[in-house]
């Protein structure tokens, strides 16, 4: 699909053809684990045979026949003769088509599951993406076998984005509604109030062909930087009409004789406030200036916020200094109010009655107010710097991610188990829709995790109360003991990553060259936050120690049997992690031919 950059599946099973050795039969062929990795190698071949010159005028490619087709070409593959007989990879080892060790798995809903995790090319439209997606999955969801359900509401960074465009066009809906009855309780006027709302989609069209222009795409920073905007878009729009108004009004107001053409209000009109209007403008955009400025991570999210409201803004200015005038010029002809047109609207004359006495009291007793307002603004000042700081605010992404850290160590099996039992709970939550999880790391994927670890993802039901389910999870995860919690949001998760390489919220860094003190200092960090009031999900990422098995080879005894400590190490190698000594090609499958020590025996 066009735009896909990497697909990483985890869970399920990668086949591969196994030569799982028994030590016993080795023994009794005086035979090594290397001899079998050798032999196995030597069972499948793709190398050309070349050609014949000219048989009947023709020249004829020689095709060899020496490929893998089943395990049972790999088991009659001949290792050495003892005592005159062949002996084949058959009589030493049990050689069948079986599942590959381990680094990941994967379940839905408790049960086991495939992910596949699809990450998208820079630049590429997520929407469009989505979509072309969902049309291969329609057309790959029928040829299914049966029992097999295909679920792609897992993670979904199109919810998102639908959810902040669908906040834009309520802020939209909601400003063009309150413009509406400000306008009509102040001027008592329908054409003002259409010559103001008209300024909205326009200045917002404008604005969206100026980012076209400068390549800024819609996503959730430029979003932001309108929604932010749109509250501001009618202002200039506003200003105009209520002027170009209230002196159509007044010249109205005058005997006919010395009434001035209509066109020429508008213009004086216009061109009384365009000073002030203009400077406000500007003084608004350079506020915003700085961000452009902005190096880094810092600039890469704030930059087009700060663009697409500085060009919003200006989209509105020009809007108001061209359009807003001229739709004036034809909506605001005839009558411009009621029987008494030259009077201010009920409520604009309730307010100047109120506001004359105040404003009459304020300079009378104006050391009393300029006090009070000194006052209120430190006492303001001393309440913000009390508020808490992030780099980010937290998104509403309709899922959380829930890291459960087993000790380091624990075994796949074990952690799977874990997982799984938490999983369960997770499903019985009101208002979860789904709940999937990823446990250790995709065998084909980069992106290294040890198997102790595990991320499950849990997705919300549209409209369900994410305070309500958070408190949901962290009451099951309370009650699980042994193991480290913590709990996040995708996107919130690797932009936690980025800034400071951890998926907590804030991470402190303890430096020094003893790493017994170092987990000590780390491990009294923890205790103490840990009692911080607001503090949660508190975990010293310290380097542990993990139980291993040390090998020390003797070197003499080595020298007795002709064997150096690499060739031992070798043999180790080969034995229990198993070597990979050629890869079949079936169609557009592949299989490993991997040769190790069977299961019975390595555990051993």
């Amino acid at each position: 699909v066009p735009g896909v950059a990497q697909a990483v599946a985890i869970g399920g099973e990668l086949p591969e053809y196994q030569v799982n050795v028994n030590q016993e039969r080795l023994r009794l062929y005086d035979l090594t684990i290397t001899d079998v990795v050798e032999a196995a190698g030597g069972a499948h071949s793709t190398a050309s045979g070349g050609y014949l010159v000219n048989v009947d005028n023709f020249e004829i490619p020689i095709r060899q026949q020496s490929r893998v087709t089943g395990s049972e070409d790999i088991a009659n593959s001949v290792i050495k003769y003892h005592e005159g007989v062949a002996v084949t990879i058959g009589q030493v080892a049990d050689v069948r088509l079986g599942p590959a060790l381990k680094r990941g798995t994967a379940s839905e809903g408790g049960n086991p599951a495939v992910i596949l995790s699809i990450q998208k090319s820079p630049g590429t439209n997520t929407l469009a993406l989505t979509d072309n997606l969902d049309a291969l999955f329609d057309q790959i969801e029928p040829t299914l076998p049966a029992g097999i359900v295909l679920n792609r509401d897992v993670v979904r960074q199109s919810h998102f984005i639908d959810r902040a465009v669908h906040n834009v066009t309520k802020v939209l809906g909601e400003a063009i509604l309150i413009v509406l009855v400000v306008l009509v309780l102040f001027l008592m006027n329908l054409r003002t109030t259409l010559i103001t709302l008209t300024a909205i989609p326009i200045s917002l069209a404008v604005g969206l062909l100026m980012m076209d222009a400068m390549k800024l795409g819609l996503n959730v920073m430029t979003l932001g930087g309108l929604t932010v905007a749109i509250g501001v878009l009618v202002d200039d729009a506003i200003i105009d009409v209520e002027n170009v108004f209230r002196r159509l009004k007044q010249n109205r107001a005058m005997v006919e004789s010395d009434r001035r053409p209509f066109t020429e209000v508008i213009f004086d009109a216009s061109n009384e406030i365009r000073p002030a209007m203009v400077f406000a403008t500007v003084i608004i955009v350079m506020v915003f200036l700085p961000l452009l400025f902005l190096q880094g991570l810092e600039g890469r999210f704030f930059q087009p916020l700060a663009l697409t409201y500085m060009i919003s803004i200006l989209a509105s200015l020009v809007v108001a200094l061209t359009v807003v005038p001229a739709m004036c010029r034809f909506l605001l002809k005839g009558k411009l109010g009621g029987t008494h047109e030259d009077r201010d609207g009920f409520l604009v004359r309730v307010l100047k009655r109120g506001y004359e006495p105040a404003l009459r009291s304020a300079i009378q007793f104006r050391a009393w107010v300029l006090g009070a307002a000194g006052l209120v603004t430190a006492a303001a000042l001393l309440l913000a710097s009390t508020f808490g700081t992030s780099f980010l605010p937290s998104f509403n992404e309709g899922t959380f991610t829930v890291f459960l850290l087993a000790p380091p160590g624990t075994s796949i099996v074990e952690s799977d188990r874990l997982a799984t039992e938490v999983e369960k709970q997770l499903v019985e939550i009101d208002g979860v829709r789904s709940v999937s999880r990823r446990t250790g790391r995709a065998e084909r994927d980069e992106h290294a995790e040890p198997v102790s670890n595990s991320e499950v993802e849990v997705t919300v039901d549209a409209g369900r109360s994410r305070v309500e389910v958070r408190d949901e999870i962290d009451r099951i995860l309370a009650s699980i003991p042994g193991i480290t919690t913590m709990v996040g949001q995708p996107i919130e998760h690797r932009l936690s990553h980025v800034l400071s390489g951890t998926p907590a919220a804030v991470a402190i860094n303890v430096f020094g060259e003893d790493l017994s003190e170092l987990r000590r200092v780390a491990k009294a960090i923890e205790g103490e936050l840990q009692s911080l009031p607001g503090a949660r999900d508190v975990n010293a990422s310290r380097e542990v120690m993990i139980t291993s098995l040390p090998i020390r080879y003797r070197h003499a005894e080595l020298a007795a049997v002709g064997l150096s400590p690499a060739d031992a190490a070798e043999q180790v190698r080969e034995a229990i992690y198993g070597e990979v000594v050629d890869t079949v090609n079936q169609g557009v499958r592949q299989y490993d031919i991997v040769v190790r020590l069977a299961a019975a025996d390595r555990e051993s």
